[in-house]
């Protein structure tokens, strides 16, 4: 099946992004060689030295042939958009990328139009970004994120991230807390939740991201060998590992059983 990026009314919280609501959310990402410009009512994006960020989606077919017709892409030269490939990219570091994914190009003037210079169309608007985490410690406990400042979560999907292993080295409330490290054989159970921005936010004060933890983002698979690319707090300190308090290992056992049950174990959990 394609994959769709999307940059502007099709994003999440825009009047037609109804239109996505049964593709799969892939991840937030960005693609460079364009240019974004405010249209009015909804941004156009055209080739040029910039980058532009946004959504993507996997769709089918017939969800490609209606939003042709939305977008009035044709195949003719005075089509309003142009449907083109491009490539994409869901980190900082180029680790994750997706090539030959659609995009919808402006295909008329943009003389007098102002730019958007920083090419995210949502935060320019100040419409909410939605993005994957994935949580594979005590946030699996959706009681522990409630007490962190977590509202609302969009959608909850069992994940793996596979090729790490799970170690106990950095020092928190129940003694010391969970960590990735990389391991060929490993595999990490957690959950894929969909949020909005802000609510990932709340948590970076427990997390005390950029103190004890980086967020990072890492590619995951649903139960179908689905991909996402989902945030992840992980540190970059990987000695010396401990052992876990019980109460700790018991808050991630009952997170993990709430939609595992006893189908997946993190390697290094127990």
């Amino acid at each position: 099946m394609p994959y769709l990026f999307v940059y502007g009314s099709l994003r999440y919280g825009f009047e037609l992004h109804h239109l996505l609501e049964n593709s799969r959310f892939v991840g937030l990402a960005y693609t460079e060689g364009y240019k974004m410009y405010d249209l009015g009512s909804y941004p156009g994006v055209v080739k040029g030295d910039g980058i532009i960020y946004g959504e993507v989606y996997e769709v089918d077919d017939n969800t490609i042939l209606l939003l042709d017709k939305v977008e009035d892409y044709r195949g003719r030269p005075d089509d309003l958009y142009i449907r083109e490939k491009t490539k994409v990219y869901f980190d900082d570091k180029r680790r994750y990328s997706l090539s030959d994914v659609y995009i919808y190009i402006y295909n008329q003037d943009i003389s007098g139009r102002d730019l958007i210079e920083e090419g995210d169309y949502s935060k320019y608007v100040r419409m909410p970004v939605i993005l994957n985490y994935f949580a594979y410690a005590e946030n699996t406990n959706e009681e522990i994120l409630k007490q962190r400042g977590v509202k609302k979560i969009l959608k909850k999907i069992n994940a793996i991230a596979s090729g790490y292993r799970m170690i106990f080295n950095i020092p928190c409330r129940w003694g010391y807390c969970a960590n990735l490290i990389e391991d060929k054989e490993g595999k990490i159970c957690g959950y894929i939740y969909i949020m909005i921005e802000d609510e990932l936010n709340a948590l970076d004060k427990a997390e005390q991201h950029l103190v004890k933890y980086m967020r990072d983002v890492i590619k995951v698979v649903d139960e179908n060998g689905k991909e996402y690319y989902a945030y992840a707090y992980v540190s970059p300190d990987k000695e010396n590992p401990k052992e876990p308090s019980k109460e700790y290992l018991n808050l991630i056992l009952q997170g993990l059983n709430t939609g595992w049950g006893n189908r997946c174990m993190s390697i290094g959990l127990l």
